[in-house]
């Protein structure tokens, strides 16, 4: 019954190569990581924007106790937190620079100028005219004489003081 089955050789490693079609898988072109260039000022490594800006969880608890522990014009406890400065205009993620708000009002802050300022003479009035900075750009601008969150709040308080 099984007398027509042949055991078929298998074929020899060379034979396999020589009879798959020679040819090279095309990748896209990536971009090649470049090394990013580090900010260096007096000798000391600078963090990038990017990071500065974010919004650690210290500084939310932060802006959320500032305002009672919710949205800081209705006291709605489901909030976005709100750059009063923006990001790309140098604004960090430090407390003073942020403001709980619900969802209503964070898009007006977007959409409406107005009152995106109405917050940042708030904050002015409250935190000094350099809420929105952080111990690095204070430094660079020679306001306190170097980068540690101790002389950064030293230099905060006194501003608060002044307002």
């Amino acid at each position: 019954m099984f007398d027509d089955v042949r055991a078929v050789p298998k074929p020899m490693k060379h034979q396999t190569e020589k009879d798959k079609p020679v040819f090279k898988e095309r990748r896209y072109n990536r971009k090649r990581k470049t090394k990013k260039k580090v900010e260096m000022y007096k000798g000391v490594k600078i963090p990038h924007r990017k990071r500065r800006g974010e919004i650690s969880k210290v500084d939310y608890e932060k802006a959320l106790l500032h305002y009672g522990g919710g949205c800081a014009e209705t006291g709605q406890t489901n909030i976005e937190m709100h750059h009063i400065v923006f990001r790309s205009q140098g604004g960090r993620g430090g407390f003073r620079n942020l403001v709980p708000l619900s969802k209503e009002f964070h898009t007006l802050c977007h959409t409406d100028r107005a009152y995106a300022d109405y917050w940042r003479e708030q904050h002015k009035k409250i935190f000094g005219p350099h809420y929105m900075k952080d111990a690095y750009d204070l430094w660079k601008e020679g306001l306190i004489h170097n980068p540690t969150p101790e002389a950064f709040e030293k230099f905060m308080q006194g501003e608060q003081g002044d307002a």
